[in-house]
């Protein structure tokens, strides 16, 4: 028998693009997963919308958080009425491409690893403008640049979340950092990683949202990857790198605009 795969999400007002997410988890060429939404407290119509398709497919559940509490907390809600030996992530406002579950399926029993990410398509309302593409296998000096990983392409072993306690909820994580925070757990475990870098999501994000990220989200991820250095035993003369964010305050908008360009192979 195949499998099972439990797709974790936690959603928070949506509406505009829960449908269309939801609609491609149910055209999957795999059959064998149940969907747990969590929702984070929405203001919109988003619950019910996650309720009306909880009614049309018994492996879709839906749960809500009495107040919003974060993605970290909302995840591990989720994680703990799952049935899965393997967890799932997407977003509320990603879609998936129809064989996506299949081929990380099929990687992660043909392969020696405890997370496989891919790499994605990058769409906003004008359609998809490019693609981000990831490293094949990541080890432990990754976090000192970067994420190893896409978060919403990730599928894992159940085993290996458990294992490091899902994810963190603390002040840093709760600034964006939550899967940033959980690949640094794995590392420390000495888990495997691998990246699919085909892309098997589109993610949506907009094409000038790099413009956007305020000074308090960089002070946090240039915090968080020091911690990093520090935890996964980051040679010291490599640990400049972390300082990127803080750099990227300083450095001009158009050279932010030609990075990001590049960034997403457009």
């Amino acid at each position: 028998m195949s499998a099972k795969v439990s797709i974790i999400m936690g959603i928070y007002n949506c509406e505009k693009t829960l449908s269309e997410a939801l609609e491609s988890i149910l055209n999957q060429t795999y059959d064998n997963w149940e969907l747990i939404m969590c929702d984070d407290g929405s203001t919109d119509n988003t619950y019910q919308i996650a309720i009306d398709y909880s009614k049309r497919d018994k492996r879709i559940k839906v749960i809500k958080n009495e107040k919003n509490m974060g993605l970290a907390r909302t995840l591990n809600n989720c994680l703990e009425i799952s049935t899965g030996q393997y967890i799932m992530r997407h977003d509320g406002d990603d879609i998936m491409v129809k064989n996506r579950i299949e081929k990380q399926v099929q990687f992660m029993q043909n392969h020696d690893c405890d997370a496989c990410g891919s790499a994605a398509y990058v769409f906003d309302e004008y359609g998809v403008w490019g693609t981000r593409q990831v490293l094949e296998s990541p080890d432990k000096e990754c976090p000192v640049t970067g994420s190893p990983f896409i978060h919403p392409t990730v599928i894992m072993k159940r085993e290996s979340l458990l294992e490091v306690g899902g994810y963190s909820d603390n002040h840093l994580t709760r600034q964006r950092l939550e899967d940033y925070d959980l690949w640094v757990k794995f590392f420390e475990k000495g888990f495997i990683l691998r990246n699919i870098t085909e892309p098997l999501i589109y993610y949506r994000e907009d094409r000038n949202a790099y413009r956007r990220r305020k000074k308090k989200f960089r002070i946090a991820e240039t915090k968080a990857r020091l911690d990093a250095c520090k935890r996964l035993n980051i040679p010291y003369f490599k640990r400049f790198f972390a300082l990127k964010p803080l750099l990227a305050m300083i450095i001009p908008n158009s050279v932010m605009a030609y990075y990001h360009r590049r960034k997403v192979n457009l």
